[in-house]
């Protein structure tokens, strides 16, 4: 079964709308169930109270009548008048002759009764007296019942008024309070008849109202997604705008600007990277189609031409090959510890001062033919000193700087390397005497395919520029960085790397 597809919006409207449905139902259902409640409570509480207070009138008449000595002349009217029917408001109340009302009950074609008591009362009235007989029942005890009348459903309070001590000769009254359920069931019918139409009214305007809020919530999301879908490679200096920051889109909107500037900053060094290799490999390519093209224009040419030629084609093809390499290297730097990647760096325990040692041994001749000293401050130089990290690139990084101090050496200068440990880090700095690099050019050098000062000497020697940009990338993929130093004079560039804890893990 394919899962449903629908909008944040649509989701967002159906879930306030089932929400307040639920509440709604909820609320009616215990609203419904409480107001039943309280009628049917009102209506008992009525007819109960109703019957004590004719039950308390008709014993208070018969204590006055026997304060007053009169019993046996109020006797007479008592009889005439107690038995009687009366219309209370919604109420109907019967004063009976207990006795008269059983016998009527017994023998109906022998007994009338003065009052007549409808039959489903007579016939409650039978049920509490056998209750009565059996003891369940005392005979002050108020007793209420549902009834069904022939004007419909009714609710009924039976109360027995037993004489006094003294008044043996008085009847044993009945009084019955009886009030129709009529009135309350229609109550109750057109509040449920409000509820099953208001519900569904109220679920769909919080539906519509719903839809519009949601709507109108995620009007900037959806300015957003449209904005973001039509910014492509071209267009990557475009940015969202932010019309609420606090908020959560705003903060959405700020991230993904962020990510766009990123983005941009990556496009345009990847195109500039890959204008400036254009560049510096569109020179000894130059070289070498000219030199072959010039070598093969004439029939016929002498060893010594063609030895010329290609010597001229082998220079330009190592310079290739000497960028093509660097391009490699600044490649699996940049791939660093990315599982999957066969060029990927290693992680050993490398011995910074037996690697410096090596280094400097490996351009000492080159320090030589240029007339500069290299000196190695030996105090420097720790045993102990270990770092992880990949041996080989950390050799390329130490022959790059020693490098670039030679190029930039004047004869008869001093290149100066020195390594200092502290509690957790090598600094390792590498010092020349040349002419230095203006502040302005400070970041820049770092930069690929960037040409720092150059000497005479080496307008022909030149190299593309990314001996320092590689410098940097080997010292930050292993978690150090690479700086210049604020001197007076030359150029000193300082590497902080982290050293390898007694653990095994950097410290």
């Amino acid at each position: 079964m394919l899962p449903l597809r629908a909008s944040i919006l649509l989701r967002l409207t159906a879930l306030n709308a089932g929400v307040l449905a639920v509440i709604l139902i909820a609320f009616a259902w215990v609203g419904f169930f409480t107001l039943e409640r309280v009628v049917r409570q009102r209506a008992a509480t009525v007819v109960r109270e109703s019957a004590r207070a004719v039950a308390g009138a008709i014993l208070v008449e018969r204590r006055a009548a026997a304060a007053r000595g009169e019993v046996e002349t109020v006797r007479g009217e008592h009889e005439q008048a107690v038995l009687r029917e009366l219309r209370v408001g919604d109420l109907d109340i019967f004063i009976t002759d207990e006795a008269e009302q059983l016998m009527a009950a017994r023998q109906p074609e022998l007994a009338q009764p003065a009052v007549v008591l409808p039959t489903a009362v007579r016939t409650l009235m039978a049920q509490v007296r056998a209750q009565r007989d059996a003891g369940a029942l005392s005979d002050s005890a108020v007793v209420v019942r549902d009834l069904v009348l022939e004007s419909g459903p009714a609710r009924a309070a039976l109360l027995r008024v037993v004489p006094e001590a003294g008044d043996e000769n008085e009847p044993a009254l009945l009084i019955t309070a009886l009030r129709s359920d009529v009135d309350d069931t229609l109550l109750l019918r057109q509040v449920r008849t409000t509820i099953l139409f208001a519900i569904p009214l109220a679920s769909l305007v919080a539906l519509i109202a719903g839809f519009l809020l949601a709507r109108r919530s995620l009007a900037p999301l959806d300015a957003i997604v449209t904005r973001t879908a039509g910014i492509t490679a071209a267009s990557l200096d475009e940015r969202l705008p932010v019309v609420h920051a606090h908020d959560e889109l705003g903060r959405l909107a700020r991230i993904i600007n962020d990510l766009l500037a990123r983005v941009g900053d990556a496009f345009r060094t990847q195109r500039q990277f890959v204008a400036d290799a254009s560049h510096e490999l569109r020179t000894p390519i130059a070289i070498i189609r000219g030199e072959a093209e010039v070598t093969l224009r004439r029939s016929s040419r002498s060893e010594t031409e063609y030895r010329e030629a290609l010597a001229v084609v082998h220079g330009e093809s190592v310079r290739l090959s000497r960028i093509v390499d660097d391009l490699f290297l600044l490649t699996r730097v940049d791939a660093g510890d990315q599982p999957g990647r066969d060029e990927a760096m290693r992680h050993d325990a490398v011995d910074m001062p037996a690697l410096v040692h090596d280094a400097v041994r490996s351009v000492r001749s080159l320090a030589d033919s240029q007339r500069v000293t290299l000196e190695v401050e030996p105090e420097s130089l720790t045993p102990t000193t270990a770092v992880r990290g990949d041996a080989m690139l950390l050799h390329r990084l130490v022959l790059n700087l020693l490098d670039n101090a030679l190029k930039h050496a004047p004869a008869g200068s001093t290149v100066r390397v020195r390594q200092q440990r502290t509690a957790n880090a090598l600094h390792l700095t590498v010092a020349d005497e040349g002419p230095g690099i203006p502040p302005a050019e400070r970041e820049r050098v770092f930069e690929r395919f960037v040409h720092g000062v150059q000497r005479a000497r080496d307008a022909e020697t030149t190299g593309a520029g990314l001996g320092l940009a590689i410098a940097r990338a080997i010292a930050q993929a292993h978690g150090g960085r690479i700086g210049l130093l604020d001197v007076p004079r030359g150029a000193t560039f300082e590497v902080v790397l982290p050293l390898l804890s007694p653990a095994g893990d950097h410290s």
